[in-house]
């Protein structure tokens, strides 16, 4: 179930579409959906949209035909089967998928990293793993309770992070730039002692990328070996590495 995802639909700005749907046979529930502190908790509202044409040229030209996120979508599309909705420039987020899959790739994000591409492929690659993410069948949400959602969130962004470190394997990227990043995250909300709700620790989402990301790699060599014996990169994999 992809937790993150938030509903573009609603215009008021709700939680995620999971959320939505948990409380919506209550009015009580439905109040507590709209509590600015469950929000911040268990999603995001729907990230400001800006105009393409009113973005400087060196972040537009991330959004621009064969630019950075472009190739990215190619290679992760490749390796999920999934194409992905469109690339939309926001304000005040990193990245964030709606559930039409279009992906929210936050302008101060681009501005601060616009030179680490290793990065802004972590990232977008754990967005992709968000659009992967299935309905959990047969439960009954009223019955759940906040540790039970809260949890289930961890879940959905530990299974993200798996694919991430996966699917940069694939794209030959490095994913110690995720790591930094998300540990200098970490100690920025220590220092301002932000509760951290969403996610496992840091420890945990470190070990979740590294071990995706060395398991792809064992499971490609393992299959270079039994199918390649020229040594040679598959064919897709250089597909996917060659795309740029």
């Amino acid at each position: 179930m992809a937790i993150e995802r938030i509903n573009a639909q609603i215009a008021n700005q709700l939680p995620p579409a999971w959320m939505s749907r948990a409380t919506a046979s209550s009015r009580q529930s439905a109040a507590m959906a709209n509590s600015t502190e469950i929000k911040k908790m268990l999603g995001e509202p729907i990230p400001q949209v800006v105009n393409p044409k009113d973005l400087p040229a060196h972040i537009a030209r991330f959004f621009a035909k064969g630019g950075l996120l472009e190739r990215l979508r190619q290679k992760l599309a490749l390796i999920s089967k999934k194409k992905g909705g469109k690339f939309l420039p926001a304000k005040n987020t990193i990245a964030c998928v709606d559930e039409d899959d279009n992906v929210y790739v936050g302008i101060e994000f681009l501005e601060k990293y616009s030179d680490d591409n290793d990065l802004i492929a972590g990232i977008m690659a754990h967005e992709w793993g968000h659009m992967l993410s299935e309905d959990q069948p047969n439960i009954d949400w009223q019955k759940m309770t906040m540790d039970q959602l809260l949890e289930m969130r961890r879940s959905e962004e530990a299974d993200a992070d798996g694919f991430s470190g996966r699917a940069m394997y694939l794209m030959g990227y490095d994913p110690q730039h995720m790591i930094d990043f998300l540990n200098k995250n970490d100690q920025l909300r220590k220092t301002k002692k932000i509760p951290n709700h969403k996610y496992h620790n840091h420890a945990t989402r470190r070990a979740i990328l590294i071990e995706s990301y060395n398991a792809q790699a064992r499971s490609m060599e393992s299959a270079k070996r039994l199918f390649d014996k020229k040594d040679n990169t598959g064919p897709k994999i250089g597909r996917i590495i060659g795309m740029g």
